[in-house]
């Protein structure tokens, strides 16, 4: 390789590196990054049963990979989310684990705009028993990144079918009125 071909090479990495111009064809992506988060929060509604209401107490810890294109731009996110709960009926007080919950969310987004195309599920989101009954979501399913709307499920998704076309958790909770009776 000769001076002038070299020079050019290293100009052309280093406008890339300072100015963020695009790679060149054939890059390889930047190497994915991961996190792990802890979260603790509780989701109410006082009148989500009519005359009682639902508490969703949800314990979660989630591995997060997140992958980009060769430009650096974000094209998705991989979250694989344990979760240690519970559900209680805010009059009696009757309280019942929703665990072992383990599920991977896939959030896949359009590297031009940075928006969420779509979000794929697979596992268990929820898994509370009480005496004989079980109330279980899980199975594959697929949600639009942008309105929230199930596009494909497979198996029991009273959970995630109750929150259908929103991204708001609390419209989940008369899914647990039934077991929470």
């Amino acid at each position: 390789m000769t001076w002038v071909r070299r020079g050019s090479v290293l100009a052309a990495a280093t406008a890339v590196a300072l100015f963020g111009l695009a790679a060149p064809a054939g890059a390889a992506p930047p190497p994915p990054t991961m996190t792990e988060t802890d979260l603790q929060t509780v989701h109410s509604d006082p009148t989500a049963c009519g005359d009682y209401g639902v508490e969703w107490n949800i314990d979660l810890h989630a591995d997060i990979w997140t992958f980009f294109d060769e430009a650096g731009r974000r094209v998705k996110v991989v979250q694989h989310i344990t979760e240690d709960n519970t559900v209680r009926n805010t009059v009696t007080g009757l309280t019942l684990p929703d665990s072992p919950v383990d599920f991977v969310q896939t959030h896949v987004f359009d590297p031009e705009t940075g928006l969420r195309k779509h979000t794929f599920i697979v596992g268990t989101s929820v898994t509370v028993r009480r005496g004989e009954e079980h109330l279980v979501d899980r199975g594959p399913i697929l949600i639009d990144g942008q309105t929230g709307k199930i596009l494909f499920s497979a198996g029991p998704h009273p959970v995630r079918e109750a929150m259908d076309g929103s991204f708001d958790i609390r419209k989940a909770l008369p899914a647990f009125c039934h077991i929470l009776r």
